[in-house]
């Protein structure tokens, strides 16, 4: 199976090519200086508990002693928020213990529960150990300064929160060393559409991952207030299978149907510490269902695909934003019979979105598909030789008919992502549509 560095479409995540946005003027030559390494660590005992800290002309910035201060209440549209705690080590017990300019990073709590990175404007002292403070936005660059990381932070079914629906489907351990997730769903199907003989479901798909949170950063301060390289991402190996085995006698066309099935809308919002700063990187993904047919048809076949997903945006100094990708990946088609007179196509897709603090930063919509068309009848018949649909060797002597499995990716890149650090306008660009189809089986009389 060919296979490029351009693209690559699973029903999770994917962001398109290259987003033509600016990249920021070098300042000052480095000198060959590298930033140095930041630590990455389990966080403090309590977990829900804020991190100050404060940056230096310098490019260093240091941390703030609150103790065990945690963010109570917080308006991010208004600018406000309260601390509360940490009384024992001194978060009132000097009048520059919290100070304007100062940066609160908050993990994922309950009144936080996709973080939050602020800059300090004003401070207010309450009763009863609380802090008030006015806020505006901080950037990563506020609570990082000068440093590298590079990050891959395995996801585990703990930290996919499904949210409640009613039908159809599941969600297991995967087999890949149990580490994985696993989501099975029978799709609905339009009216007139029914399984063919010997089959429970006319359309079913099963998805394998190992997914992981993608996040690298690198600035120092004599070359750039901004960073010099970003990304943010999703990455994971990945096994889908997709069996197609239905008859229609009418033309439909279903439209990206949402799929109500447990763990089918999936929201995460995982921390991980960067020295004594949260980092909350958010994701939110969304499934769907897409089956059209223009007249009478029957098809049964069925595709896997494996691969590995790498996706998002990344940041360098000399070129700007660009899009994550990753290879093409391999999909092969098993026996296949296909009788009628259409064309037909289903897949099951996602919409996602991914970010930092809830701001978000890439959406996407992906959807593999499996694509049947025929004039008479096709198929019918096994593999010859044990080899596989779309090799020689097929007895595909009944007619003209083609089996294709294929993919369509958009995506989108927003501004609001300058988190990072890197100061873009307020402004989206959408990546360029990208398809690829490749044919799986067929033949003609």
């Amino acid at each position: 199976m060919k296979r490029t560095t351009r693209l690559l479409l699973v029903p999770l995540l994917v962001a398109g090519v290259a987003a033509p946005l600016s990249a920021l003027p070098a300042a000052a030559d480095s000198g060959g200086r590298t930033p140095p390494a930041l630590r990455v660590g389990d966080g403090p005992a309590d977990k829900d508990a804020v991190s100050v800290v404060r940056p230096a002309g310098d490019g260093k910035v240091g941390q703030v002693p609150v103790g065990d201060a945690r963010l109570t209440d917080y308006d991010a549209a208004g600018g406000h928020a309260v601390l509360t705690g940490g009384a024992s080590h001194g978060l009132q017990g000097s009048p520059d213990r919290l100070r304007p300019g100062d940066v609160i990073a908050s993990p994922a709590t309950a009144a936080t529960p996709q973080g939050a990175l602020v800059k300090v404007t004003a401070v207010h002292p309450q009763a009863g150990g609380r802090v008030a403070v006015d806020t505006r936005p901080a950037d990563l660059t506020d609570a990082l300064g000068d440093g590298t990381v590079d990050l891959r932070v395995p996801l585990t079914a703990a930290d996919l929160k499904a949210k409640p629906s009613s039908t159809g489907g599941r969600v297991s351990g995967g087999q890949a060393g149990g580490g994985g997730i696993r989501l099975d769903v029978d799709v609905p199907m339009p009216p007139g559409v029914k399984p063919t003989e010997g089959h429970s479901s006319a359309l079913s798909g099963s998805l394998e991952i190992r997914p992981e949170l993608l996040f690298s950063y690198e600035r120092a301060h004599w070359y750039s207030v901004a960073p010099s390289k970003a990304e943010i991402g999703m990455g994971d190996d990945y096994a889908y299978d997709f069996k197609a085995h239905a008859e229609g006698s009418a033309a439909y066309d279903t439209g990206r149907k949402p799929l109500r099935i447990p763990a089918a809308e999936v929201d995460v919002n995982k921390t991980v510490w960067v020295g004594p700063v949260p980092i909350v990187l958010n994701a939110k993904i969304d499934y769907f269902y897409d089956v059209s047919a223009d007249g009478k048809i029957t098809v049964d076949a069925e595709q896997r695909t494996e691969g590995r997903l790498n996706i998002g945006a990344r940041y360098d100094a000399d070129h700007g934003w660009s899009a994550l990708s990753g290879p093409e990946p391999v999909t092969r088609g098993t026996a296949t019979r296909v009788t009628g007179t259409a064309t037909a196509q289903a897949g099951i897709g996602a919409h996602a979105e991914l970010g930092l603090y809830g701001s978000i930063g890439v959406t996407a919509d992906a959807m593999p598909y499996l694509k049947a068309t025929v004039r008479g009848s096709g198929g019918g018949g096994q593999p010859k030789d044990g080899k596989r649909a779309g090799q020689t060797g097929v007895d595909d002597t009944h007619g003209e008919w083609a089996l294709y499995g294929g993919g369509r990716l958009t995506g989108s890149f927003f501004g609001k992502l300058s988190v990072l650090g890197v100061k873009v306008l307020d402004h989206s660009w959408d990546f360029p549509a990208v398809t690829y189809e490749h044919r799986l089986a067929g033949g003609s009389s």
